[in-house]
């Protein structure tokens, strides 16, 4: 695959710049120009508003979308300049580039509403409103008021939109005080038995929402 045939000009990116023995940082960025070698000359990534910098000796994976899938490449900044007073970055492919299935273990951080039922219990369980923190093809997080015990299965019911809701079954794999409110807790909730078309969905949900706000420069 050309790298000239798969990026436009102006197309959004998402790039992960990797460093010995720290934590890899994300920042999202814009192809200015495509040069007749093939290196890519980029907007410097930002990240929640904040430049995110990018050194010589870098190693870098670049993401980018086409339709509803996701290609990477690693890439080797060469160049660092301005135009107009904008910062660019050069940026030379270095691997072949691969289309990638990471998806859906994707976190999209987002508040929906989302009704549990705990399935461990007899009788009529009662309905226990809370909110998501994050949501991936395999799980999510939820902001709830009463403790929970770590192993119980319960039936989710996540809001996607006012007319769409989804019934999934999962299972307590993590349980936390909230860092903000000491009343309230963190959930980690990981999906069982999810069927392929429901966790497609959720997919797809995650896919527009991370394109619409990169499009909107909000990540």
């Amino acid at each position: 695959m050309d790298i000239k045939d798969m990026i436009e000009i102006g197309g959004k990116l998402e790039i992960v710049i990797k460093r010995d023995s720290q934590e890899d940082t994300k920042g999202y960025s814009m192809v200015q120009d495509i040069t007749s070698e093939g290196e890519l000359v980029i907007t410097q990534p930002m990240r929640d508003g904040i430049p995110v910098v990018i050194r010589l000796n870098d190693t870098l994976r670049v993401f980018f979308f086409q339709e509803e899938s996701c290609f990477a490449f690693d890439g080797k900044p060469i160049e660092r300049f301005k135009i107009e007073n904008a910062n660019m970055i050069s940026i030379r492919q270095i691997s072949p580039i691969e289309k990638v299935q990471r998806r859906q273990f994707y976190r999209l951080r987002i508040v929906l509403p989302v009704n549990l039922k705990l399935l461990d219990v007899k009788g009529d369980a009662p309905i226990i409103k809370s909110y998501s923190i994050d949501i991936s093809g395999n799980g999510l997080r939820l902001n709830i008021d009463e403790k929970l015990d770590i192993n119980s299965m319960i039936e989710c019911n996540i809001e996607l939109s006012a007319e769409e809701t989804l019934t999934i079954r999962g299972k307590v794999v993590r349980v936390a005080l909230d860092d903000k409110y000491a009343d309230k807790y963190d959930i980690g909730i990981s999906f069982v038995d999810i069927p392929r078309k429901v966790q497609d969905r959720i997919v797809k949900f995650i896919f527009d929402k991370q394109r619409e706000l990169i499009n909107k420069g909000f990540i």
